[in-house]
């Protein structure tokens, strides 16, 4: 049966599948299912309406990190105290998004604003092992239904 008013079958509207629902778990399984999710909301000619507006969400929404662990990654970036480079680093993040995050600073000495867009920690590790996973999944498909190329995965 179809809702009308959703344009969605009903077991989609409220099961596994629904929009929200599955923006929801892309959130929760990390970076690279989150960009899948910016793909979705920016890709209408591809995707139902509902699925293009709910993922719409995906844009800039990620939790912060924590500004200590900020700190602790550019102290290892910059290979040397913060204060020597920058005379302040605000605290509150410009924008969180799902593999960095841009804090606003100052550049000691010539005092110009600046903004710092820094890695969240582990994002290339879960990037790796997301895009891996991506690939056997593929690979399955393919050997499963050998009419599929990779290429057009």
């Amino acid at each position: 049966s179809t809702n009308s008013s959703a344009g969605l079958p009903t077991e989609l509207q409220l099961g596994l599948l629904s929009p929200f629902y599955l923006r929801r778990l892309f959130e929760r399984l990390g970076a690279t299912y989150i960009k899948l999710g910016q793909f979705i909301a920016s890709a209408p000619t591809l995707f139902p309406a509902e699925y293009v507006q709910e993922f719409q969400n995906c844009f800039d929404r990620a939790p912060p990190v924590p500004f200590e662990e900020i700190q602790s990654i550019l102290r290892k970036e910059l290979g040397k105290p913060i204060e020597s480079v920058y005379e302040y680093v605000d605290p509150t993040p410009l924008a969180s998004a799902s593999i960095a995050q841009v804090h606003g600073a100052r550049l000691k000495g010539s005092q110009e604003d600046v903004v710092i867009k820094v890695l969240k920690p582990g994002i290339e590790d879960i990037l790796v092992a997301d895009l891996n996973f991506v690939y056997v999944v593929a690979r399955i498909i393919e050997f499963l239904n050998p009419e599929i190329s990779r290429t057009s995965l």
